[in-house]
């Protein structure tokens, strides 16, 4: 009897850890990622470019309407209205500068971008302004005929003034919170 109710607490902590690793909100390994939103499926190829002395990782958004085959090409407009295909993280050194994290919330998804900014004398080691950007999926509306069907627009931006708090530690906490203020 106490084996069986052994087996039936581990199978069901064995559920619930699955089901907990897939809602991971920072897929940041390479590979395939897609979430179901809007009717249909957003997926994110996460690649990587590496050599001797730099280091990034190239983040490829596309949309599957659920009644369409075709892969729509999803931008990420930066705040000067420019369209990243694709969106590309960044290093200086071993140090992290640009990176990004997709959050699911309430029936949409974000990609949330943290950058850092130093002074002219500094060195990435070094305190400094970390922006959180809140990039929100939307689709374009009969209006919009020029542009992307797609895209990944700024919505939100938390600042982080003079922080001695890691690019990685910024997207961790991002991910517990809402694009609010």
């Amino acid at each position: 009897m106490n084996r069986i109710i052994i087996l039936s607490c581990l199978f069901a902590c064995t559920l619930y850890a699955g089901s907990a690793g897939a809602a991971d909100p920072t897929p940041m390994a390479q590979g395939l990622h897609h979430w179901p939103v809007m009717g249909g499926k957003l997926m994110l190829v996460v690649g990587t470019y590496q050599d001797t002395i730099s280091y990034r990782r190239s983040y490829s958004f596309y949309f599957k309407e659920a009644r369409d085959e075709a892969w729509n090409q999803v931008p990420v407009i930066r705040k000067k209205g420019e369209a990243a295909f694709p969106w590309e993280s960044a290093s200086g050194g071993e140090v992290t500068i640009a990176d990004g994290i997709v959050v699911p919330r309430a029936g949409t998804v974000y990609f949330v971008v943290a950058d850092k900014r130093i002074g002219r004398d500094s060195s990435y080691h070094d305190k400094g302004d970390i922006t959180a950007t809140w990039n929100k999926l939307s689709q374009a509306s009969d209006d919009e005929a020029d542009g992307p069907a797609y895209r990944l627009q700024p919505v939100f931006a938390r600042s982080y003034r003079n922080s001695a708090l890691t690019v990685e530690d910024v997207l961790a906490r991002e991910a517990k919170l809402k694009p609010a203020k």
